[in-house]
């Protein structure tokens, strides 16, 4: 009988390593596959489309790099767009160094507004109702970026032009890390891991730090009402564009670059679980599919672990699935890793220094990012509260509006 038991728990064992590297080989297929996707929407033909844009920043804070974001808001390769700058209060550093910089502004008209505070919304939310209260009105198209993000000078007229078509919900770019110390290397890896997606409808989503859409589109949404309560404005925003039957319109040349100093992995591990529960609560369908890939891959590897023993311990048959569990998807992993980065990198040309440079180190990195995720998910099923840029939120009955 025991013979019999070892023989089949050796044969599901091995037909787990088979599935496990198949599965590595369609995840390699599928990085080909985005590679060309990228490729194609880069090479798309351009409609001409250049409305009056509105482009909103919020900040809060000095951030890295902040002045050299500023600027290059008013030196975009744009035809026709104003800048609205909210600062989180009066008393924000933001305001002495936009003011400064708004002083000797040649370029497009720019103001700098004070978020009015909502004690149900969170502070960016705040800060982009309070842009579309207080705009002139004028603008066909709202584009929205983060404070921390570098942009390239053609970023606006990329993002913008698609929304020729007005069935397109929202247009989007991705944020990439370009990092320094190893944490920092990690949440770059981590962060990147979810830019696959970008081009699925089922799962994608207009991401708040570089998106656009026409003024009509945020409207007919009943944006204001959405917002009014909202924790998260970008996963808020793709429910209402879904239960309004629009769609997301991935980007990858509107990618946007923050430039990060080392981080301690407590920070890293805060952060990434404030993104995992905002996430589940706002978009549970994404949050499951990453619960599905992740305990399979982590699963696989420590059933890859004791089959490696077992090939010491019992014999060196047990290798062979040891083989198809671990060393193969893990390199095959790591070659994944490579290939997105040197597809951004063609995505991003002005950025391929950069590039060049964390290539190798944020393929090494990513090979601790399903620990990292499956840590979040784990924490995310008992968050109840967030703490974001020194404020606290309830995630307790959050009711998502979907007029």
């Amino acid at each position: 009988m025991l013979p019999l038991l070892e023989e089949i728990s050796y044969d599901t064992v091995l037909l787990l390593g088979v599935l496990a590297t198949l599965a590595a080989l369609y995840s390699l297929f599928l990085g080909r596959k985005y590679d060309r996707q990228v490729r194609e929407t880069i090479g798309r033909q351009k409609n001409g489309f250049h409305p009056h844009v509105c482009l909103v920043m919020p900040c809060k804070g000095d951030e890295p790099n902040l002045e050299k974001n500023i600027v290059a808001l008013l030196k975009l390769d744009y035809p026709n767009y104003h800048v609205v700058i909210v600062a989180d209060a009066e008393n924000d550093p933001v305001c002495q160094i936009a003011e400064s910089i708004l002083r000797k502004n040649r370029g497009p008209n720019a103001q700098l507004l004070t978020s009015d505070p909502n004690q149900n919304a969170s502070g960016k939310v705040s800060a982009l109702l309070t842009a579309l209260e207080k705009d002139s009105g004028n603008a066909t198209v709202y584009a929205f970026v983060d404070s921390d993000a570098t942009i390239a000078t053609s970023w606006l007229s990329e993002l913008v032009d698609p929304l020729a078509d007005d069935t397109i919900g929202a247009t989007t770019g991705f944020r990439w890390y370009f990092a320094q110390g190893f944490w920092s290397q990690v949440q770059s890896a981590w962060n990147a891991s979810g830019s696959y997606l970008m081009f699925d409808d089922e799962y994608n989503f207009p991401w708040g730090g570089a998106m656009a859409l026409r003024a009509e589109t945020l409207d007919r949404i009943r944006i204001r009402e959405v917002w009014k309560n909202a924790i998260s404005d970008d996963l808020t925003l793709n429910i209402a564009l879904r239960a309004h039957g629009y769609q997301t319109l991935f980007l990858p040349q509107c990618t946007v670059v923050t430039f990060t100093k080392n981080i301690a992995r407590s920070n890293l591990l805060k952060w990434a679980t404030n993104q995992t529960a905002i996430t589940r609560t706002y978009h549970r369908k994404l949050w499951n599919y990453a619960l599905a890939a992740y305990t399979f891959f982590n699963a696989t590897f420590i059933l890859g672990m004791i089959t490696l023993a077992l090939g010491f311990l019992s014999g060196p048959a047990w290798f062979i699935p040891a083989t198809l569990l671990l060393p193969l998807p893990l390199l095959i992993g790591i070659l994944r890793s490579h290939i997105r980065c040197t597809t951004y990198q063609r995505a991003l040309p002005s950025m391929s220094q950069e590039f060049k440079r964390s290539c190798s180190r944020g393929s090494l990195a990513n090979l601790i990012v399903p620990w990292i995720m499956a840590y979040c998910i784990i924490k995310s099923i008992s968050t109840q509260e967030i703490e974001w840029r020194g404020r606290n939120y309830s995630l307790r009955n959050v009711q998502i509006a979907t007029p």
